[in-house]
């Protein structure tokens, strides 16, 4: 529980404040209002009568009395997770992340960029914070802030925690590290090392700086989940709490820290138009966020191969696993990228069962990924590899200054850009990506880079993913993703072998071929089947109906990954080679 005083300038008559809706880089309405409890609204001391607007649920009306300059506002934020979309307040009894969005009222029509806003902080006994908004002083355990626009404020999240350490990366930029035990604070040498990196091929891609200072906020924790968000000159990340004290957990999540990095760029510098509003009540409209977010996703996994948070051979597993996602899907056959983005405030918000059918807000983030590699080995096709998106990026980022300021565009802004570069129908070459329905995903950035598509035998990489994750992925053998722990279906492929059996999402597999369920079992079972005309029979239950299906496992165990074309130029491997350092050699992928 959270406890608030503000105190907002008011005159005497109708006085309505409001509490933030839709919240940066959250793309959707959702404010945890019902997070806010406990509402008194007093002037001089006297306790005023206050009510919420039948339509904006996120306004509150009060009679201002005569000789009133201010009000005082008290309410209480209770850390319970929202069902709105966000899981909002973040803490555990050893850490807190403090969003001022759920934090904050303000005067209904006030501007963000023209409010003045004074906040302090008082934190528990003895623990540590970091953040990027200028502080005034400290005494105690109260933190007192510099004076900053509203926009600043919200766009300045706190991390703070009993067991916390700041690791300097060189220069302005930092990683703030809160979690709760002391052991997940012990940075792999190679993390420390690859982050390092990443504050050097940032600016080396985007060619410019619009932060006065960096700071990487990670919350490790197993009870929060995991999440990014973005900020000007800050990144909120949570993640599990060995992400960066045990390598193999990092690996599976690499690009976390510097996809968010990459949005003090794309998304806080460079904004769509319709994104960039002056107050937190007006609707965000999401059409670009296949650039916001397609082209971060991008830029993003480029940044953490060239800063070698994760290898070359590790990029690959990660694309192939991208691509073949995306082209098993059976909800590309109805709605195309560019509605995923427009949905989004609704989406972002959808249930993961039937995510196949429906498509999901995350499809702008991993088709947009393809999408960009597509448009960055065409630039490089098209110049003879005298350019690539590198020269688009650093027109995309360059401009503005070295404090936080905002480029809005639009969809032209980046057609402008990329003819900057070279000539091209770019209008077209996105409209067929974006706006049209395609049966299968652009793997044009693939397949012209010098690799095709396979699929084969579970990898190492692959493994590893199922076990962090707790879940088997058969999306590609009989359709479908299985929790390793109990045999939960949380997903089935439409069209595939799981969909035409009739198996729904949320049953539950009890026995394979006669035998209880485990995930070894089930990957026994599916090698055995390999090339069988027998079928594997599955025992599924759902509530407490039983039902045995009886299904095609010829194919066998099928893992994609990505095999270099013999005799064609590794395009890929130019792609994500670093730019500020020689990296160690590594060692060959597997064929």
């Amino acid at each position: 529980m959270y406890h608030v005083k503000a105190t907002l300038p008011a005159t005497p008559g109708a006085f309505t404040f409001v509490y933030p809706e839709w919240i940066p880089g959250y793309h959707g309405p959702v404010g945890p209002i019902e997070a806010l409890v406990n509402l008194s609204v007093s002037a001089g001391g006297k306790r005023l009568e206050w009510r919420r607007d039948l339509v904006d649920m996120y306004a509150v009306h009060v009679d201002v009395p005569p000789g009133t300059s201010s009000l005082d506002i008290t309410y209480d934020i209770v850390g319970a997770d929202s069902r709105n979309g966000q899981t909002e307040p973040v803490s555990t009894p050893n850490l807190t992340l403090v969003e001022f969005s759920n934090m904050v009222v303000y005067p209904q029509g006030a501007k963000a960029q023209a409010t003045s806003a004074d906040a302090t902080l008082t934190l528990p006994a003895g623990w540590k914070f970091g953040t990027a908004l200028p502080v005034k002083s400290v005494a105690g355990n109260t933190i007192a802030f510099q004076t900053e626009p509203l926009y600043t404020l919200i766009d300045s999240p706190v991390i703070a925690g009993a067991h916390y350490e700041a690791f300097p990366l060189g220069g302005e930029q930092e990683l703030d590290v809160a979690a709760d035990g002391a052991a997940a604070l012990k940075i792999a040498p190679s993390v420390l090392e690859g982050m390092k990196h990443l504050v050097a091929e940032g600016p080396a891609l985007y060619g410019s700086k619009h932060y006065r200072d960096y700071h990487f906020l990670l919350t490790l924790s197993d009870s929060i989940p995991g999440e990014g968000i973005e900020h000007h000159e800050s990144s909120d990340d949570r993640a599990s709490e060995n992400y960066i004290s045990d390598t193999s957990a990092f690996k599976l999540g690499a690009s976390l820290l510097s996809h968010e990095y990459s949005h003090s760029w794309n998304g806080k510098y460079r904004r769509p138009a319709d994104l960039f509003q002056p107050d937190y009540q007006i609707p965000e409209q999401t059409d670009l966020l296949w650039v916001y977010e397609g082209l971060n996703e991008y830029n993003g996994e480029v940044l953490a191969a060239r800063s070698r948070l994760q290898t070359f051979h590790e990029q690959l597993e990660v694309l192939a696993d991208t691509a073949a996602s995306m082209d098993v899907q059976s909800g590309r056959r109805w709605r195309p990228i560019r509605d995923t983005a427009d949905g989004a405030p609704f989406l972002y918000m959808a249930p993961g069962a039937f995510y196949d059918i429906r498509r999901s807000a995350g499809d702008f983030y991993a088709e947009g990924d393809l999408i960009w590699l597509d448009a960055d080995v065409t630039i490089r096709r098209l110049t003879n590899g005298a350019k690539s998106l590198d020269d688009f990026d650093k027109l995309w980022g360059s401009g503005g200054s070295t404090t936080p300021s905002v480029a809005p565009y639009t969809a032209q802004t980046v057609y402008g850009f990329l003819n900057q570069v070279v000539a091209y129908d770019w209008a077209g070459f996105f409209n067929e990506r974006i706006a049209a329905v395609q049966n299968h995903p652009p793997l044009g950035g693939i397949t012209n880079g010098g690799y095709k598509l396979v699929y084969g035998a579970q990898t190492e990489y692959q493994k590893e993913d199922e076990g962090q994750n707790k879940r088997i992925d058969a999306r590609y053998s009989l359709g479908l993703t299985v929790s390793s722990d109990d045999g939960t279906i949380s997903d089935v492929v439409g069209d595939g072998v799981a969909y035409r059996a009739g198996i729904p999402p949320g049953a539950k597999i009890v026995a394979l071929d006669g035998r209880k369920f485990s995930a070894d079992r089930f990957h026994e079972m599916l090698k055995a089947h390999a090339g069988s005309t027998a079928p594997l029979e599955l025992i599924v239950s759902y509530d407490d109906v039983f039902t045995t299906y009886r299904v095609d496992a010829s194919s066998g165990e099928r893992y994609p990954r990505l095999e270099r074309v013999a005799g064609t130029p590794d395009l890929l491997e130019r792609v994500y080679a670093p730019k500020t350092f020689t990296p160690k050699p590594e060692p060959s992928a597997a064929p």
